[in-house]
């Protein structure tokens, strides 16, 4: 077993220091942001309701509004008091979001209705930003939770606003700015917060300062965390779980008159563990050797708004930045990769609303380039290529919204993207690949009462081959056979093909009269199928000694999505029950990593005469037997339950969080996954804000 005191030799009692200290070293940064406020309910609530929004500020307000599309947010309170060391762990609780790769951070991904982000099939925003690296196994959620005021998460594809990538879904993460901790006259502001997990010994500490003018808002964030291994519910050992993060954010909005404003954003994260090549293996092994990691993610973005006192303009633009960089030190054989992606982006949409009709329109484009170096000192030629591409995206769309009759309503959108893929190796044959896609959208609101509302949505969506897909070369992997051995070489194909996916779904909300018995219900039912065509997979010609990315698969994946409402005083409860089957049109084999069937119900309570609120959630996972061979999974149940304490007086300032994850100390393994899950958790968070 190695704990991070094996591998580093930073000490606990220097990290009050470090994260204080990273924060006054970077006042001079002075940064922050402004508005949007926090949705105001404790539970990540879903988006569809009866009433229709007329004027949406974002893509994802535009989404929000169309009741045939299903997105559910996690707003602040809700991350604080799941205390989550990752973004999963605050979004896996969602209708037919789950999580895949296992119970090493470093190899988990977001799967949304059985399509999974790992191979670039659901896109990941970082406030509207694209976040694009993609390498096999590693897990490409780098963002720390303690940066996020809410994460918002799109089910089913989403492609004519979002563009390539969208087939499962969206998940938007959006950061804190100065207005989450200052109210009233507040003017200037700080907080320091220190955490502590039991289950991995981990400490996280964080803190911040802001301030806001006239004109300009201002925010500093900076973290550090670390854990030991984590430990499972059987009383063992994850071997190669710990990790160490530090990093620091910086946001600045200018706001020089009510039709004005500018953000400037920086964040940089550095994430370093020790585990198999594969993180989602029990154990190295000679074909996933024990690897030390050091991942180190950069971005940099300028907004700026427009919004006159016009109908017909409210434009919204972006210019990104990202960097991340994954160095790996094979620890064996002392060889050094590097995998470094580079995105730079812009986007531009413009909202219009002229007499109840709302009509979007945008310009997005961006280009990744992608490096990979591959150090085969040991064994040379036995190590998959390095390579060099880049691509390029350009897209374009366009959605209306339509009062057709007086309780119809219809939305129509359309995107066209074209984009090329360039492997700029000189050893390259064929070293270019051009495509382009259409993605239609259409759906129909019906509001049959005031508190019926039924919609039937049509969406299509695609995902442009990645640039490993295509271009990967070299030794895939080496087999001792006797004297000799068998060596497997990936082959290039730059002539892959998009995927395609085509959604329909139905959708019925009853939002309940307030009477005696609640003050706010609303039952939501989604039924959906998706046929995806022209899946991407990985062809392995075991003796034929060839490894080659081909569209081999057409899939459909149906399910269901129920979710009820519950609001009466300081109670809100929250109950669902969700379900994805996939299945190979043609053969009707079963797809992989598709979630087991999910029932999560929650309850909070919010004490009326003190600063207190209690709640919790027990999630219940099914048996999934779904697979193609004798392997299944147990089903299982998870008990979670969270308390926050905010006293006055002389202890005003300070807030106590306490969570407990998994409070039976059940040992379970997800679906699909080889290494199991952590055991119970006792999580203790206190923040003072001055």
């Amino acid at each position: 077993m190695k704990t991070r005191k094996d591998i580093w030799t930073v000490k606990h009692n220097h990290r009050v220091a470090l994260a204080v200290g990273a924060v006054l070293s970077t006042m001079s940064v002075a940064p922050q942001a402004v508005a949007e406020s926090t949705s105001a309910a404790s539970q990540s609530n879903e988006a569809s309701s009866v009433e229709t929004l007329s004027v949406y500020g974002s893509r994802m307000d535009t989404q929000k509004a169309n009741a045939g599309v299903a997105v559910s947010t996690v707003s602040l309170e809700e991350i604080e008091k799941r205390q989550g060391s990752n973004v999963t762990d605050l979004i896996r609780h969602l209708p037919n979001v789950s999580v895949l790769g296992g119970g090493r951070d470093a190899a988990q991904s977001v799967s949304i209705r059985g399509l999974s982000s790992d191979n670039g099939r659901v896109i990941q925003l970082v406030d509207g930003a694209r976040q694009n690296f993609s390498v096999g196994h590693r897990s490409s959620l780098f963002i720390d939770p303690e940066l996020l005021r809410s994460v918002e998460v799109v089910r089913g594809p989403s492609s004519t606003l979002w563009g390539s990538g969208a087939l499962g879904g969206v998940f938007a993460q959006n950061t804190k700015s100065a207005s989450d901790f200052l109210s009233g006259t507040e003017t200037l502001g700080g907080y320091v917060k220190q955490g502590f997990h039991s289950n991995d010994n981990a400490s996280r500490t964080s803190g911040a300062v802001f301030g806001r003018t006239e004109t300009v808002d201002w925010l500093v964030q900076s973290y550090y965390h670390d854990s030991d291994d984590s430990q499972l519910g059987n009383g063992k050992t994850l071997s190669y779980s710990a990790d160490r993060e530090k990093g620091g954010f910086a946001k600045l909005v200018f706001t020089p008159s009510l039709d004005h404003q500018w953000t400037f954003t920086a964040r940089q994260g550095e994430l370093d563990d020790m585990s198999p090549s594969n993180p989602s293996v029990k154990e190295p092994s000679g074909s996933y050797l024990l690897v030390y990691r050091e991942t180190r993610d950069q971005s940099l973005s300028v907004a700026y708004d427009y919004s006159p006192a016009s109908h017909w303009v409210d434009i919204n633009s972006q210019l990104y930045f990202n960097n991340t960089e994954m160095k790996e030190h094979r620890v064996a054989s002392q060889e050094r990769d590097n995998n470094e992606t580079q995105t730079i982006g812009f986007s531009i949409t413009n909202t219009s609303n002229i007499k109840n009709i709302d009509l979007i329109t945008g310009l997005d484009l961006y280009r990744d380039s992608y490096e990979t170096k591959r150090d085969d000192s040991s064994a040379p030629g036995e190590r998959p290529a390095g390579q060099d591409a880049n691509a390029e995206s350009i897209g374009v769309f366009g959605q209306i919204n339509i009062p057709v009759f007086d309780q119809i309503r219809w939305q129509a959108g359309v995107r066209f993207d074209s984009y090329q893929g360039e492997d700029n190796r000189p050893t390259s044959l064929d070293s270019e690949s051009r495509d382009h896609a259409w993605s239609p959208s259409t759906a129909l609101t019906w509001n049959a009462t005031e508190q019926l509302a039924l919609t039937a949505s049509y969406r299509e969506a695609f995902r442009a081959p990645s640039l490993e897909e295509m271009y990967a070369s070299g030794t895939h992997f080496v087999v001792p056979m006797g004297p000799t051995k068998l060596i497997n070489r990936f082959i290039p194909n730059p002539d892959l093909k998009p995927e395609h996916s085509a959604n329909k779904e139905l959708a019925i909300t009853y939002q309940f009269t307030p009477t005696s018995y609640f003050d706010n219900a609303y039952v939501d039912a989604r039924l959906f199928r998706n046929d995806v065509d022209d899946f991407i997979d990985m062809n392995v010609d075991f003796m034929g000694g060839t490894t080659t990315r081909e569209n081999v698969q057409d899939a459909k994946l149906e399910g269901i999505e129920l979710s009820l409402h519950h609001q009466l005083g300081g109670f809100t409860n929250n109950l669902s029950y969700s379900q994805t089957e996939g299945k190979d049109k043609e053969t009707g084999s079963y797809l992989d990593n598709i979630p087991a069937h999910k029932f999560v119900a929650e309850t909070d309570y919010a004490l009326a005469t003190l600063p207190v609120s209690i709640g919790g959630r027990v999630s219940h996972y099914a048996e999934q037997t779904d697979t193609n061979d004798a392997k299944t999974y147990d089903g299982y149940t998870l008990w979670d339950v969270y308390a926050s304490y905010s006293p006055n007086g002389a202890w005003d300032g300070v807030k106590f969080d306490l969570a407990i994850d998994n409070l039976t100390d059940e040992q379970y393994t997800r679906a699909w996954a080889q290494v199991a899950s952590p055991g119970r958790d006792i999580k203790l968070n206190v923040r003072y804000q001055f």
